[in-house]
């Protein structure tokens, strides 16, 4: 689920990359273009990055706890400066609190061979749950989406407010972006929607909102969903499958050397689910003393 905030973030700043740099620096004055460089000494390279006149903006966003993080935005840095011989501004997007790791402080220092050689480094850190959802629901289109993931009125719970929140902005979506964009920005709001709630309650909070059958982004994930638990229930379902025949067997097998289990003994043994833990007792059947010790078998 990374990757699909990954690029659906990074679709939604190339295609509003003036809407983002109004919430993130200014509402540019210069011409702004899409950069997309090719860094060869990198191994993936799943930012965006903005051209404003004669500076660049490298954005990071970050779902997760990332121990390297400082290193690798001074490493894009740069690497974006040698290639472009302008000055780099870079910006962190945290998306949720989990991804603030507690000594993120937005600066890479340190001195060497006595102090005679020192770097210096610092980068923006933007934690997005802190910017006010209000804030986010009056920013430009291309913003729009983020709103789920915004702080909520103080004193608020996600399970009340939520709604409101993904109403107005049904709402906002319909009476400012075009109708064909509509459902491609409500998609992306759904995404961010899975980081703050579990999937079936985003699904849930956009049930009923038309323009989300219109989007061919969201049936697939919903079909994704279908798809994944359709898998899931069939695995655990041969898994249960064979852990009853694994319990069938015990019981054949010690019945014949314990004797007939008691009605603890049996009820004990039929709970056992770990399939991995039945195998191992059906190993150590031929050495077990009793069906106690049976049982001990972990």
């Amino acid at each position: 689920m990374a990757h699909r905030f990954d690029a659906t973030l990074k679709d939604l700043v190339q295609n509003y990359p003036r809407d983002w740099l109004a919430l993130l620096d200014a509402p540019p004055t210069e011409p702004v273009s899409v950069v997309t460089p090719d860094l060869s000494t990198l191994t993936a390279f799943a930012d965006v990055v903005l051209r404003v006149g004669q500076c660049l903006f490298h954005i990071d966003f970050q779902s997760g706890p990332d121990a390297d993080l400082p290193r690798r935005i001074l490493l894009y840095n740069v690497l974006l400066h040698e290639r472009y011989n302008l000055p780099v501004h870079s910006i962190v997007v945290l998306l949720r609190p989990r991804a603030d790791r507690g000594d993120l402080t937005g600066e890479v220092t340190y001195r060497a061979r006595n102090e005679r050689c020192q770097l210096g480094f610092r980068f923006e850190v933007v934690r997005l749950w802190q910017l006010p959802v209000e804030q986010l629901l009056a920013a430009q289109v291309g913003i729009l989406p983020l709103a789920p993931l915004g702080r909520l009125p103080e004193g608020s719970r996600v399970e009340t407010a939520l709604p409101g929140v993904i109403e107005q902005l049904v709402d906002l979506l319909g009476r400012k972006a075009s109708p064909a964009a509509v459902p491609e920005l409500l998609t992306v709001a759904f995404v961010l929607t899975g980081m703050r709630v579990s999937q079936p309650e985003a699904i849930r909070l956009f049930q009923g909102v038309r323009a989300m059958r219109e989007s061919t982004a969201y049936q697939a994930i919903l079909e994704e969903g279908r798809v994944e638990g359709r898998v899931e229930g069939r695995v655990e379902g041969r898994a249960e499958g064979r852990a009853e025949e694994a319990i069938k067997l015990l019981l054949r097998q010690g019945q014949r050397k314990f004797g007939p289990p008691s009605a603890q003994i049996e009820t004990a043994l039929k709970s056992i689910k770990d399939l991995e833990r039945l195998e191992r007792m059906g190993e150590e059947m031929l050495t077990a003393p009793s069906w106690q010790a049976l049982l001990e078998i972990t």
